[in-house]
This record gives structure tokens, C-alpha cells and sequence, in this order.
């Protein structure tokens, strides 16, 4: 894929957003000379995962995180189509809001190796580009040989390292630094009225104590 601003989309649930989400998508906008990111809060997650917030909190701290840099903003596009977030759906409403822009749909290492699970996977790749961020205890085995085994045998690796389907988009391994730090026990820790400094941006820590989020909680991922 080529031409046009070079568009990250990073999807999750962000319950809270914390640092280890900005770093890595910092140093995937550097290394992928990236010229914005877009951070973007599923409304719904899949699978029956329970969210701790509502999509109008998430929105509200990432716009606090991102808030100092430039290159990154937040996209409510899940929130308003609403209902369970499918990657498929999001990506194909992406491409007509942003015409012309190079899609790359960053995606944590633990996700990416569930990919043959996810709805019409091979479509996605006419989609985006995966950048497959490393996170702690996140699976280290090949993108190229998983993706020959679960989705299509084509696949091949380019001259610029990337895993690519023929005639369409591909996904590479992001190596970032590696900050353990869990969505889950953030939950926990609020829960507890514990402090979340160091873990989240102040306004974020600030937001969640103000909102008393996750408060009736009891930290469950």
C-alpha cells in the first residue's frame, strides 16, 4: 500500500488508556515514519469481555493522554457506529472517512496470533497493514509462518521485512520497550483507591479519582 498520509490506527479497549499504550504507539509512529496516530476506544469488545468504564469515560481520558502530542488524537468511529467492534466493519468505514490514506492498524503480539480467529481475516488485509507491537509475556513465534499456517499459504516476506499477502497488505513485528503494566490491575488499584501514579498520565489519574471510575469494580479483566 502507498501514497498518502501514513494513518495509525490503534484500537483497544483502553480501560484505562496507560503509559505502555502511548510508548509503544509512540515508537511505532518513529519507526514507521507514521504521520499521525488515532486512538481508538471500542464501543462493545468481542468475545464478551467486560469493560470497566463507559465509551464516553474512555474517549474523555484519551483525549487527556494524547493531549500534549501533536502526532496523536483520538477517533470515536467505534463509538459511533456503536455495537460489538468488528475489525472488518471499523476498517472499511476507516478507509471511507480517511480516502486515499495508508492504513496501518496497530495491534498488541497477543491479539495478532488470534487472528485466523477474527471475522473474515484475509479480507482485512485488503484493508491495512498490521503492526505487531511486543508486549510482555506476548507470543514470540514468526508472523510469516503463522499466517501461511492459519490464513493462506501466498504469504510471503518483502524486501522491507514486511509479511504480505499477494496484491495486498501485510503485517511486521514493532519491537517496543516493554512496560508491564495491566489494564486490569490499574482497574484493581482504582477499585482499592490505590494511587495509579506512574502508571497513567496524571490527568488521567486525576480524571479517574474525580469520575470515581472503577470504584464499584473489582478489577475484572
Amino acid at each position: 500500500m502507498s501514497g498518502g498520509e501514513r494513518l495509525g490506527i490503534f484500537g483497544g479497549t483502553f480501560d484505562p488508556v496507560h503509559l505502555a499504550h502511548l510508548r509503544a504507539a509512540l515508537e511505532a509512529a518513529e519507526e514507521l515514519e507514521l504521520d499521525r496516530v488515532l486512538f481508538m476506544p471500542c464501543a462493545e469488545a468481542p468475545h464478551g469481555k467486560v469493560i470497566g468504564a463507559s465509551v464516553e469515560h474512555r474517549l474523555a481520558m484519551l483525549e487527556l493522554a494524547v493531549a500534549d502530542n501533536p502526532r496523536f488524537a483520538v477517533y470515536d468511529l467505534e463509538a459511533r457506529l456503536g455495537g460489538v467492534s468488528y475489525t472488518v466493519r471499523t476498517l472499511e468505514h476507516v478507509r471511507r472517512e480517511h480516502p486515499g490514506a495508508q492504513i496501518f492498524f496497530l495491534i498488541g503480539a497477543d491479539a495478532f496470533f488470534h487472528l485466523h480467529t477474527w471475522r473474515q481475516p484475509l479480507k482485512l488485509f485488503a484493508l491495512t497493514d498490521f503492526v505487531v507491537l511486543a508486549r510482555p509475556k506476548s507470543p514470540r513465534g514468526g508472523i510469516l509462518g503463522y499466517l501461511q499456517a492459519k490464513l493462506d499459504k501466498s504469504f510471503y516476506r518483502d524486501q522491507q521485512g514486511w509479511a504480505r499477502l499477494p496484491g495486498a497488505g501485510g503485517a511486521k513485528r514493532v519491537d517496543t520497550t516493554l512496560l508491564s503494566i495491566s489494564s486490569t490491575r490499574l482497574r484493581r488499584r482504582a477499585a482499592e483507591g490505590r494511587a495509579l501514579t506512574y502508571l497513567v498520565p496524571p490527568a488521567v489519574e486525576d480524571y479517574i479519582k474525580r469520575m470515581s471510575l472503577y470504584r464499584n469494580s473489582e478489577g475484572s479483566p
